[in-house]
């Protein structure tokens, strides 16, 4: 349950309460008796619905209160690092070609973009988010350091040279996280068509049957 709709939860419970107490007050006229049942009762309903809100997040993520929101701090700093490689690829055209440089921006929101839509599957592009992603992002910014230095001697060349061969075999590394990624949807995808094939097996089967059959009556 995320803090906004908790806070949402709380306010609600208190306005409840205080209709209720409005009612109390017409039979109870100690002010110090009223507020101690108002605020005892909404810390009542506010922790049931607080538990109800955290049940009802764990059946539709698959993960618990504790699991979430790590998931949550996780991609967070995940959106931050690609703001910041995206600024830096925008700054430094010289990094990438065009193509390359939106390829690369392409992979990694995709990839955060899935596990945000479903976060239990964050596990499946741990790799991704504590090291491929952070490797790219800080290669990426020393490059562009070295990159605008105005004097430069032929091991800075060489450097930069190595960097921008390391940061294409890590694009496509991270080509292949957003594969690992895709797997499972692919497999669930080759499920699901086996299963329509053999639906559409039978029931060509059984129309064939029933058109056999008719042929036979109509002799």
């Amino acid at each position: 349950m995320t803090v906004f709709k908790k806070i949402l939860a709380f306010t609600g419970s208190i306005l409840l309460v205080i209709i209720l107490g409005g009612i109390l007050t017409s039979l109870i006229h100690s002010g110090l008796v009223i507020a101690t049942i108002v605020i005892a009762v909404a810390a009542i309903l506010f922790f049931f619905s607080s538990k109800a809100g955290d049940r009802a997040q764990m059946i539709a993520t698959g993960l618990t209160k504790k699991e979430y929101k790590y998931i949550r701090t996780n991609l967070e700093e995940a959106r931050v690092k690609i703001i910041r490689l995206q600024k830096i690829m925008t700054q430094n055209k010289a990094l990438y070609s065009f193509q390359e440089r939106n390829k690369t921006l392409l992979l990694t929101k995709r990839i955060y973009g899935i596990v945000k839509e479903e976060p239990k599957r964050f596990y499946e592009a741990e790799d991704f988010f504590f090291s491929h992603l952070d490797s790219l992002v800080e290669l990426t910014e020393k490059y562009a350091f070295l990159e605008k230095q105005p004097v430069k001697d032929k091991k800075i060349y060489q450097t930069l040279s190595d960097t921008r061969t390391l940061l294409n075999d890590l694009s496509r590394v991270i080509e292949k996280d957003l594969f690992t990624l895709l797997n499972q949807d692919v497999n669930n995808l080759d499920f699901e068509l086996e299963v329509a094939k053999n639906s559409i097996s039978k029931q060509k089967k059984k129309f064939e049957r029933g058109t056999k059959d008719d042929r036979e009556q109509a002799k």
